[in-house]
């Protein structure tokens, strides 16, 4: 029986990652006959330690900078007959539709195959985006790695066969690196040395542009730049190529910090090299914060309105959008809230510098007032307004007809005499309830306290659950390294303010559990720390019988979630598994913060359920011992008819098994030397 599929990634200093990666894998290699081959990068001990529990293959590297050689180690290493690849800070949710595409034979009709990968956004596993990305093809020998940084493995070949099965990522999510520590740093000795290799390759150009533009070397970036835009002129198929330069070459013209020239620079294309619309879309949005920054507030205006007229247009040309689309030159960068609303913006303080009441009037009807989650980040910006131009802003708010709590706030304000004082009263506390803003809210309050306002109605809306969101945020904002300085905070606050206290360290373990990756046994005592910690806020505030199952559904979502979820950890010290997943998928509903966490404990649960041995006796252990002895024998003497069926029985009973795994492996391996 042939190797079906080589698996191979490279290892480096991140054992906690590893071990969740080789985990996620662990199932395949059970199921189909598979090799797992690790690449170790890296020095810890740890890692190699964890390696060698899956896999016999591994493979120390020297790292020398080259992405590529260090995965074509991996591919020559290959026997299978498909060969799939992954980074060691992935891992998969579930890989029973890669597993059938295997055992059915389903792989003899494609060539290249395409899996998920999923990058988040935040820590929390909510916000997300998915890609398909090329990490599986037929093994030839043809197929390599090209390129030392941004590996590509080609050719691709034959039919491409997609798949919903998806990788776990976190390497996207938005923190501070620490200083050096960059991908840049990394990145750009390789991106040279590939452009003395291969000096007619515009990729590793715009490649190297990037890596110089993350680091702040601008001149660096406009000397690649500049390169790369003359190697594209009259060059066929380069013209992705060149909008994505014209686009860069802007950004890199405004960073200088002489927006008159950048602005010359970016008309001069848009005059000179009559680029294509989403194109022109990008370089408006520039061209409208060079403009203010000169206080240019007609000029500004003017790009402004041609943005939005050239906006509408490919709205009703809606394959415009696809046709002109070049890596991350998009509908989506272009439509991007930030990016629009900033445009706006601009116009309409320079509407009101100009007293273009109209014109003020038109961009402020385009904000989008219905999302206040949105624009609440501008409601600063707009006090600055009312303050730097009280008549004409507020004749401009009066007009609008959209509704929002800033809005409908601004205009109680105006309620200024002694009768009204009860009305002025009753639309704050309206507005305090709709809103979304922690600025407005503070604002509101403090509106009300000057305003000699009732405040009881205000306190029930905020207090403690303004505090709440604000050390959030704060520790949402803080990097790990601050957490225990964090945590003495939340035992010094407790002393006064008991409550703010526990929320504090509440927050502190919701954060440890989602960034530390603990596993295991580590991430059920972690869990039921954290728990504890969560009732004991709650039941400082509650008596006792609203926590029965009766009175429940009266608690605070994250605390209902805490009940099931302690209730699920009990439920494992009962080994009552099926119950113990059932209660956390439960809990989620009220509280998908911890979708991550849940999401890893729920998948550990499944393996221990699906795992026949687990609460087997010692009689069965030591006949399963038995047998893995008899397997090796057989596999030693080449055995390999009388040790199939042996080995697909253990298989099935000891799902987990790590020695079982190597075994495997070594039968599958022998079998193709034998041939």
């Amino acid at each position: 029986m042939n190797i079906q599929l080589s698996i191979s990634l490279l290892a480096s200093d991140r054992p906690a990652a590893l071990e969740r990666c080789l985990d996620s894998l662990r199932p395949l290699l059970m199921q189909v006959p598979s090799e797992l081959i690790v690449i170790a990068t890296g020095t810890d001990e740890k890692v190699r330690e964890i390696a060698s529990r899956y896999t016999d293959l591994i493979i120390p590297f020297v790292w020398c900078n080259d992405f590529s050689a260090a995965r074509n180690t991996g591919l020559k290493m290959a026997r299978g007959e498909w060969f799939m690849f992954l980074d060691d800070d992935e891992w998969f949710e579930d890989t029973t539709e890669i597993r059938d595409f295997f055992l059915s034979g389903e792989y003899k009709n494609y060539g290249t195959g395409f899996y998920k990968v999923r990058n988040y956004l935040n820590w929390d596993g909510i916000q997300y985006f998915d890609f398909h990305a090329f990490r599986m093809a037929k093994l030839t020998s043809s197929i390599c790695f090209q390129n030392a940084i941004h590996e590509e493995l080609v050719p691709r070949t034959g039919a491409v066969r997609f798949f919903d099965e998806y990788v776990h990522h976190y390497g996207y999510v938005l923190n501070v690196p620490k200083a050096g520590a960059g991908k840049s740093s990394r990145n750009v000795p390789m991106l040279l040395k590939a452009i003395h290799k291969n000096p007619g390759y515009i990729k590793n150009y715009i490649q190297l542009t990037q890596e110089y533009y993350a680091e702040g070397k601008l001149d660096e970036a406009a000397k690649y730049c500049q390169k790369a835009r003359r190697m594209c002129r009259g060059k066929a198929g380069a013209d992705g190529y060149i909008e994505w330069l014209q686009i860069q070459w802007a950004d890199i013209c405004r960073d200088k910090g002489n927006p008159e020239y950048a602005a010359a620079e970016i008309e001069a294309i848009l005059e000179n090299e009559k680029p294509n619309e989403l194109t022109r879309l990008c370089l408006y949005s520039e061209l409208l914060l060079l403009c203010t920054q000169l206080n240019e507030h007609r000029k500004t205006l003017h790009y402004g309105k041609e943005f939005e007229l050239l906006l509408d247009y490919m709205d009703r040309t809606p394959e415009l959008w696809m046709r002109q689309s070049y890596a991350n030159i998009t509908e989506g960068k272009v439509k991007k809230p930030e990016t629009l609303s900033m445009g706006r913006l601009r116009c309409i303080e320079a509407s009101l510098h100009l007293e273009e009441a109209k014109e003020a009037e038109y961009f402020l009807n385009r904000l989008p007032w219905e999302d206040e989650a949105w624009i609440q980040r501008y409601y600063t910006l707009f006090d600055q307004w009312r303050g730097q131009f009280p008549v004409l802003f507020k004749e401009v708010l009066k007009k609008l007809s959209r509704e929002n709590p800033y809005l409908r706030f601004q205009k109680a304000r105006i309620l200024d005499r002694k009768e009204d004082h009860d009305s002025k009263t009753a639309q704050f506390l309206q507005c305090m309830e709709e809103t979304v803003s922690p600025y407005l809210k503070r604002q509101i309050i403090t509106d009300a306290v000057y305003g000699n306002m009732e405040l009881s109605g205000f306190v029930k809306l905020a207090d403690l659950e303004a505090w709440k969101l604000y050390m959030r945020q704060i520790i949402e904002k803080a990097s790990m390294d601050q957490l225990p300085r964090l945590r003495e905070t939340a035992q010094n606050l407790k002393e006064t303010a008991p409550l703010h206290g526990l929320w504090v360290e509440k927050l502190i373990w919701e954060k440890r559990l989602i960034r530390e990756y603990p596993s295991g046994l580590a991430l059920i005592e972690g869990l039921s720390e954290y728990i504890q910690s969560v009732l004991f806020y709650y039941k400082s505030q509650y008596r006792e019988d609203m926590f029965s199952e009766e009175r429940r559904n009266l608690l605070p979502e994250d605390c209902r979630f805490a009940v099931l979820v302690s209730e699920g950890l009990t439920c494992i010290e009962e080994q009552k598994l099926p119950d113990a997943a059932r209660l956390f998928r439960q809990a989620l509903k009220y509280y998908p913060s911890m979708t991550s966490v849940i999401h890893e404990i729920i998948r550990q649960l499944k393996n221990s359920v699906d795992n026949p041995a687990r609460n087997a006796g010692p009689e069965f252990e030591s006949l399963a011992g038995q047998m893995k002895n008899n397997l090796s024998a057989m596999i030693e003497q080449e055995q390999y008819a009388q040790a199939l069926p042996v080995m697909q029985q253990l298989c099935e009973l000891l799902p987990e098994d790590l020695e079982l795994l190597k075994l495997r492996q070594r039968f599958y391996q022998k079998m193709d030397n034998h041939k």
